[in-house]
C-alpha cells in the first residue's frame, strides 16, 4: 500500500508531491542537526519557504531536512534565515539530477529517444581473440567523476579474458558515429578512461551475486551541463521500494540481448513490474536477500545479457526526477520467462556506502 501524506497544516495536501519526495530523498544526507529537529509544520521560519517554492527556497528546505517519517522534520533555526546553517560534510551527489521528458507509457522493448536516458553508460571491453571493443555491461552517471555499475562487470573473477577499456557516455547507437532521429542529431559519444574501480568488499560472499555493486572513478571530470550527459538521482538510504513501487513506473534500458537472441545497436527500454522478494524467492529457492529487489516475470520483457550494471529507474507520480532504485544483477539464463523475474541490486541499501567511497 502506498504511503499516505498526512495533512499536518492548512494547505499541506496541496504541496506538490515532487517537493515532498525531494525532502524525503534529502533526509538521509543530513548526519547532524545544530538546531532542534522538529516537524516542518511547527517551524514558522521554514514554513515561509514552503509558501514560496522557488528553487532557492526548495534547496534551503532540502538542506534543512533532518528526517522524514510521515511528514518531514527540519532543523528549525532560532533566527530567520533563507539558508539554514549546515556543518555536515557536503554531498558529492548533484542536486540537479534524474531529468528526462521522454519516459512515459512505454510498454514494449522499444527504441528510445536519445535524450531519455542521459545518465546511462556503456562499458566497453577488449576480449581475447576478438578485435575492437565489445560493449558488454552498462552503468550510470552519478556525478562528474563516478559511474555506478555491478560488481560482476568489473570483478576479476567474472571478467575471464575481458578487460574494461572504455566508459562511453552520451551514446545511443553503438555502431554509428553520428546518432540521428529524423532531422535531429547529437554530438559524437564521449569515450572515457578510468583511474580506479571500487568493488563492494562483500560481493558474492553471502548468496549468488550478493552486494553486486561497484563504483568506477573516471580519470577526469565530465561536463554535466551538456544536453546529452546528466546524472541520475540516487534514492535515500533505506528507501522501501516495496512501498514506493506500486504507484511509480519502473524503467530499464540497455543494449543487451533482445527476444530474438541478438544484442541491439540502439538503446532500448521498457516498463517492468515490481515483484516482492517473497514471490521472487519462489523462483530463486530462497536465495534473494534484503539488498536485492526483483522486477519482471512477464514473458518477453526482461533485462538480459549486456544490460548488467545498467540502471533501473523510477519516476515520481508526475515525472522527473528519476531515481535509480536498482541496477541489473542477474536472472534466468533464458531471459524474459513468465513468472521468473530478474534480480537487481537495491541501490537504496548502498546509498551510504556509495557516498563514503566517493571523493572530489
Amino acid at each position: 500500500m502506498a504511503q499516505r501524506v498526512h495533512c499536518a497544516l492548512p494547505g499541506w495536501c496541496s504541496v506538490p508531491l515532487l517537493l515532498l519526495l525531494l525532502l524525503q530523498m534529502t533526509a538521509a544526507q543530513r548526519a547532524d542537526c545544530p538546531d532542534p529537529c522538529i516537524p516542518l509544520s511547527q517551524c514558522p521560519e521554514m514554513r515561509k519557504l514552503l509558501e514560496k517554492p522557488t528553487l532557492e527556497n526548495i534547496s534551503a528546505l532540502r538542506r534543512a531536512t533532518c528526517t522524514y517519517e510521515t511528514d518531514p522534520k527540519v532543523c528549525c533555526p532560532s533566527k530567520p534565515t533563507t539558508t539554514p546553517p549546515s556543518t555536515h560534510k557536503t554531498s558529492l551527489l548533484p542536486r540537479n539530477c534524474g531529468q528526462s521528458v521522454y519516459l512515459n507509457g512505454v510498454i514494449e522493448r522499444t527504441v528510445v529517444h536519445f535524450d531519455a536516458y542521459r545518465w546511462i553508460a556503456a562499458l566497453g571491453y577488449s576480449v581475447i581473440g576478438f578485435p575492437g571493443i565489445e560493449f558488454l555491461c552498462g552503468g550510470s552517471v552519478i556525478n562528474e567523476r563516478y559511474i555506478l555499475t555491478a560488481a560482476h562487470c568489473v570483478h576479476s573473477s567474472a571478467l575471464a579474458g575481458k578487460k574494461l577499456e572504455v566508459i562511453r557516455l552520451g551514446e545511443w547507437d553503438l555502431k554509428s558515429d553520428l546518432d540521428c532521429l529524423g532531422n535531429v542529431c547529437i554530438p559524437q559519444a564521449q569515450d572515457n578512461a578510468y583511474e580506479e574501480v571500487i568493488i563492494h568488499p562483500n560481493y558474492n560472499t553471502r548468496v549468488q551475486f550478493s552486494d553486486d555493486i561497484a563504483l568506477i572513478r573516471l580519470n577526469k571530470s565530465i561536463d554535466l551541463s551538456t544536453p546529452w550527459i546528466r546524472a541520475v538521482c540516487l534514492p535515500p538510504q533505506g528507501l522501501d521500494v516495496s512501498k514506493f513501487a506500486p504507484d511509480h513506473k519502473s524503467y530499464i534500458a540497455g543494449w543487451g540481448f533482445t527476444e530474438n537472441g541478438t544484442t541491439s545497436n540502439v538503446l532500448l527500454h521498457f516498463l517492468l513490474p515490481y515483484v516482492s522478494n517473497e514471490n521472487c524467492n519462489i523462483s530463486y529457492r530462497g536465495n534473494i536477500v534484503d539488498e536485492q529487489i526483483c522486477f519482471g516475470g512477464i514473458k518477453g520483457k526482461d533485462s538480459c545479457g549486456g544490460d548488467s550494471g545498467g540502471p533501473l529507474v523510477m519516476s515520481s507520480t508526475t515525472g522527473p526526477p528519476f531515481l535509480q532504485v536498482g541496477l541489473v544483477s542477474y536472472g534466468p539464463v533464458n531471459c524474459g520467462q513468465k513468472d521468473v523475474p530478474g534480480v537487481y541490486t537495491s541501490v537504496s541499501h548502498y546509498r551510504n556506502w556509495i557516498e563514503m567511497n566517493m571523493r572530489p
